[in-house]
C-alpha cells in the first residue's frame, strides 16, 4: 500500500516547517521527519515518530485544492496545535456519524471558535473536547454563522479513514 517512503534533509524540514509553523511549537527541534507518498494525492509527515500531518488534494466546491493538515492523532495529542485552527464544536447527537465520515451540517454545529474561509481547514470537537474530524470549510464561517441547515464543512480525515489506518501501519512499521 505504501508507496514511497524518505527521511526529509535538513533543508526540506527547514520547508516544512516554515509552511506549518505549529510543528516547531508543538514538537520542539525536529531532528527527523519521514515522508511517506501514498499516492499523487496523498502524503502523511511523520514527524519525531508521530504520524502529524497530511498532505492530500481535496474536491472542495468541484475544484481540487491542495491541503495540509493534522492527523487526528495529532490534534489529539499536542493541544497546542489546535489553536491554529478554526474549531466547531458540534452537538452530542452529530458526533458518531461525524467521527464515521458524515460532512458537518448546520444544524449539529452549537460553536465556532475562530473564523474560516471557504477551503480552509476546520476541527471539529466533541462536546467532550476531543477532535472527531478534521473538515474543509465549504462556506466562509460568517456566512455559516447566519444559516440553519445544510452542508457547511467537508469531512476529510476521521476515525477509521484510510489515514487513520495508515497511521496505525507507520506506527506499527517503524
Amino acid at each position: 500500500m505504501v508507496i514511497n517512503r524518505h527521511m526529509l534533509s535538513k533543508k526540506d524540514i527547514k520547508k516544512l516547517i516554515n509552511e506549518v509553523p505549529w510543528l516547531s511549537e508543538v514538537y520542539g527541534t525536529i531532528d527527523e521527519a519521514e515522508l511517506i507518498k501514498v499516492s499523487d494525492v496523498l502524503e502523511i509527515y511523520r514527524i519525531m515518530n508521530d504520524a502529524a500531518l497530511v498532505k492530500a488534494m481535496v474536491n472542495v466546491n468541484n475544484s481540487n485544492v491542495s491541503l495540509m493538515y493534522p492527523t487526528l492523532l495529532a490534534a489529539n495529542k499536542y493541544p497546542s496545535l489546535v489553536k491554529h485552527y478554526p474549531v466547531v464544536q458540534v452537538d452530542e447527537g452529530a458526533v458518531k456519524p461525524i467521527a464515521t465520515g458524515a460532512d458537518v451540517m448546520r444544524p449539529g454545529i452549537r460553536e465556532l471558535i475562530g473564523s474560516f474561509k471557504t477551503g480552509d481547514v476546520v476541527l471539529v470537537k466533541s462536546p467532550g473536547g476531543r477532535i472527531i474530524a478534521v473538515t474543509v470549510s465549504l462556506y466562509n464561517s460568517d456566512e455559516v454563522i447566519n444559516m440553519s441547515r445544510g452542508k457547511v464543512l467537508k469531512n476529510i480525515h476521521h476515525i477509521d479513514d484510510e489515514v487513520w489506518r495508515l497511521m496505525s501501519e507507520v506506527h506499527e512499521h517503524k
